[in-house]
């Protein structure tokens, strides 16, 4: 059985590869962007102004959970229940989101002083509030447009937007930061005409799924069951982004604007976790219900493989991270990288809580998502309280792991009993432990100069690869299955770029 194991469930791990590529897309557009502004911006901008750019767009966090209302989540219900009603259903929703966002962000911006003097204890941040309020405005909207392409499965115009939009919003910034020399206020204003012009094409492309003629029945369905969203998601806004505002409190707007750059640095953890997330739940589902003899086996077996995909992620970022900031910026942030490691190891933990809460959502049982979220908020602000004033931006990361890995294992231990998983546990530990080990020990043996520091990284890095085998993490067949299905990939590659250029050399009818 164990031979044939890896070959049955080969199409999946295809399946699961080429559909997360594809959502991928667009964030990693964004995040390439990201990065290449990184040494322009770092060059103009102190560490206290990504401190403010840091703690404004922590509110606009908090401000977008009121925003959607769970309008993403709820459409998707709402578009497969009423199948005669599909049309009415998207209008529904994206109306109920105009005049709802409209009150909201009318609200905010009438109140922007009094938001800014609350945050920075001074009036001077009105105006950036006030654009980054417009700006959520129109980026909702936007987002809902997207929601609509995923239900579709219009995965390409789904990245065609993130892509356009990117470009829009970073180009645009950057005009009007280095060319016109605006500072933030530039850095502000970019990101909310690059937002308005995202929406028009996403508006555009979503305009004939859209109508004037809405069910307020349907709408006030939608919002009923979006709300009970919203203290899930007041509850992961707490434990993902208070530490900026102890670290604020506790500590100065330079070191908040350090912390922010490893945060930024440590994303491209989680930009995985996102575009596998876009399509691991639909094959997950459809798996339980249709297939579950595949489940039992896909799920479990997917899971060490994404821990020691993240895992390994989260080591090279921690080992390299102080080259990264050499390359990308200068040295007045050089200092975050004393951060990234334990928020490198956040970011694991945060991955997995997409296979640790599948059964819960499975089994209907959302509340206890809701519970978990909640301890693990509490959670977090005692570790807040208890680690940033010693320890500062460390413990912040540290608080910020913690949180994750409680909340990753709340989730899996209602799951398990909703519907049990034969997991490996013995592979999970040595995984964990091999993962926290080199994280927090190895940069004590960083103590000589770059080449030879770089040269220990190497060998550091190497030593995860190794262990895994020799620690009976991966197994000799399943490194075969990889190499089989890395040949398959790259088969299937060469064979699409040869049909496509058979295809072009094909005469048309006017030739």
């Amino acid at each position: 059985m164990a031979k044939i194991k890896p070959l049955s469930l080969e199409k999946y791990f295809l399946a699961l590869s080429k559909d997360s590529i594809i959502y991928g897309l667009g964030n990693a557009i964004l995040k390439i962007l990201a990065i290449l502004v990184a040494p322009i911006l770092t060059r103009i901008f102190a560490p206290s102004d990504y401190g403010i750019i840091s703690l404004i767009s922590s509110v606009i966090s908090f401000l977008s959970l009121f925003l959607i209302f769970g309008m993403d989540t709820a459409v998707f219900v709402s578009f497969h229940q009423y199948k005669k009603e599909k049309k009415k259903v998207i209008s529904s929703g994206f109306w109920f989101l105009v005049y709802w966002d409209a009150f909201l962000v009318g609200l905010c911006i009438l109140f922007s002083g009094q938001i800014s003097h609350l945050v920075f204890k001074t009036p001077l941040a009105t105006l950036f509030f006030s654009l980054a309020f417009a700006t959520a405005f129109f980026t909702l909207l936007t987002n809902y447009a997207k929601t609509i392409f995923r239900i579709q499965f219009q995965a390409k115009t789904f990245a065609i937007i993130s892509v356009v939009g990117g470009v829009f919003i970073t180009g645009l910034s950057i005009v009007f930061v280095v060319l016109f020399k605006m500072g933030l206020f530039g850095y502000f204003l970019g990101g909310l005409v690059g937002t308005i012009l995202k929406f028009l094409v996403a508006l555009y492309l979503v305009r004939h799924n859209l109508s004037f003629h809405w069910s307020w029945r349907r709408a006030n369905e939608m919002a009923i069951y979006g709300s009970m969203l919203v203290p899930a998601g007041l509850s992961y806004y707490v434990f993902d982004l208070s530490d900026r505002f102890f670290v604020n409190h506790y500590r100065t707007l330079t070191e908040l604007g350090l912390y922010s750059m490893a945060v930024n640095l440590v994303g491209l953890i989680p930009f995985f976790s996102f575009a596998l997330s876009r399509a691991w739940l639909p094959m997950v589902f459809k798996l339980y219900f249709d297939e579950r003899r595949v489940f039992k086996h896909f799920v479990p077996r997917i899971f060490i493989y994404y821990l020691i995909f993240f895992m390994g992620l989260a080591i090279f970022i921690s080992l390299f991270g102080l080259e990264i900031l050499k390359a990308l910026t200068v040295p007045k942030f050089y200092g975050a990288a004393r951060a990234i490691g334990p928020l490198a190891l956040a970011m694991v933990f945060s991955a997995t809580v997409q296979i640790t809460y599948i059964g819960i959502y499975i089994s209907k049982k959302t509340k206890l998502i809701a519970l978990s979220a909640g301890i693990a908020a509490v959670v977090n602000l005692i570790a807040n309280f208890l680690l940033i004033p010693p320890f500062g931006m460390v413990g912040a990361g540290w608080a910020t792991a913690i949180s994750y890995f409680f909340l990753t294992v709340a989730y899996f231990w209602f799951s398990q009993k909703l519907i049990y998983l034969k997991i490996d546990w013995s592979k999970v530990i040595k995984i964990l432990i091999l993962g926290v080990v080199l994280i927090v020990l190895a940069p004590i043996s960083w103590r000589f100069n770059f080449w030879t520091n770089f040269t220990i990284k190497i060998l550091e890095f190497a030593s995860f690869v190794v262990l895994l085998y020799f620690m009976g993490i991966i197994e000799r067949y399943e490194i075969n299955s990889s190499k089989k299905l890395f040949l398959k990939i790259l088969t299937k590659i060469k064979f699409s770029r040869r049909e496509n250029d058979d295809q072009s050399n094909i005469p048309t009818v006017q030739e």
